[in-house]
């Protein structure tokens, strides 16, 4: 059975983090308005920051009202948050990064072991494990898809909790509703980020679930849903008697005034922006996959999300211009392109995956064509 689904558990917190995935490449402020480099390694909305979130910083900055003091409790961004989703606004607690929220919630309860799907982002393994938790790593390596999680308790892996994401990184993959209720209903809390909803194929939110499962936590963010990677807003979705517990133990000072000011706007000032996403989404995702896949050497993982993982592979008799994966990537780089190695990532091994953003068309037709340039070389 443990063949079967591929399911591997980490003992031992210290040596499940042992293996760090590769970050991004990241340039120094001073360097990245002189270099053109197109950055496919995030997953930020190819559509660009809203116009009225800049408008709404810029009116920050001219009138001073960054100069103020953040409130904690953070009303104007909650209330608009619970006119949007129709929910009360004591169902929400907002914060900054994505792996802060997660840390937040897990700090609220016991230690205990928590389940988490991988390949993800090893932010969360830390998050939960710096809260005090074991860590139960799970994967699929070969489906790369959640597991089932009474296929997991069939194998002897034994978790009170669990961190899933829909949709997950790098896979791409949507957390479908039956496989959540399961966990719901085998564990004592499940968070499940969300962070990424926003930049499906019509990916379906869990929010719908929080009256009746007082144990589910999901996270947004407003991060890359709205492409403002470099200003952390997040906040967590739950039952009211649920948030009130996290608030107990949940340390808010890090909430900016950017919060407050573009939350003042957030999903008000959006509604066609985020449209737009969608319908570009709905036709640049199965363009970009399929456009990959022709590419020799090159195999996609289907993806539900503004990002394809992929791997590189030059079999004989191909005999490509690149050897590997790493090499290709260092190649990508000289060329202007940056793209996302994972090397080192929980639940990915071999050395062989990347993982490719959705950007404009544009955009994706330029790394396309330095893709076949490079890989088949000019003959």
């Amino acid at each position: 059975m443990s063949a079967l689904f591929g399911f591997n558990a980490r003992s031992g917190v210290r040596d499940a983090m042992a293996a760090q995935p590769e970050k991004p490449l990241s340039l120094p402020y001073e360097l990245r308005t002189e270099m053109n480099w197109l950055d496919f390694s995030g997953t930020a909305n190819p559509l660009g920051t809203p116009k009225s979130f800049i408008r709404a910083m810029h009116t920050g900055l001219v009138d001073g009202e960054l100069s103020y003091m953040p409130d904690r409790s953070a009303h104007t961004f909650r209330a608009a948050l619970a006119r949007k989703f129709g929910i009360a606004p004591e169902s929400f607690l907002c914060g900054t990064s994505v792996s802060d929220m997660v840390r937040s919630v897990a700090q609220t309860y016991r230690p205990c072991s928590v389940g988490i799907v991988s390949p993800a982002a090893a932010e969360f393994m830390l998050a939960v494990a710096n809260a005090g938790h074991d860590v139960v790593e799970l994967s699929t390596p070969h489906a790369f898809v959640v597991p089932d999680v009474h296929a997991a308790h069939d194998i002897g892996l034994r978790f009170d909790a669990a961190v899933l994401a829909n949709p997950t990184y790098p896979t791409s993959r949507l957390l479908p509703k039956q496989t959540l209720v399961n966990y719901l209903e085998a564990c004592s809390w499940v968070v499940v980020d969300e962070s990424l909803i926003e930049l499906t194929l019509g990916g379906e939110s869990m929010i719908p679930l929080i009256d009746r499962y007082r144990n589910l936590i999901i996270v947004r963010s407003l991060s890359s849903a709205f492409a403002m990677p470099g200003i952390p807003i997040s906040y967590c979705i739950a039952h009211p008697d649920t948030i009130m517990q996290i608030e107990q133990f949940f340390d808010n000072s890090g909430l900016s005034m950017f919060a407050e000011v573009v939350g003042a706007h957030v999903y008000t000032e959006s509604a066609d922006y985020l449209e737009k996403t969608r319908e570009f989404l709905d036709t640049e995702i199965p363009w970009m996959q399929c456009m990959l896949n022709l590419i020799p050497g090159i195999q996609i993982f289907p993806a539900e999300a503004n990002f394809v993982m992929c791997s590189f592979d030059n079999a004989a008799p191909m005999d490509l211009a690149v050897a590997n994966t790493s090499e290709l990537v260092l190649r990508l780089q000289l060329a202007g392109f940056l793209v996302r190695k994972l090397e080192g990532m929980p639940g990915i091994t071999g050395g062989k995956y990347f993982c490719v953003g959705v950007r404009s068309r544009e955009d994706n037709e330029k790394l396309l064509s330095a893709l076949r340039e490079i890989i088949i070389g000019r003959r």
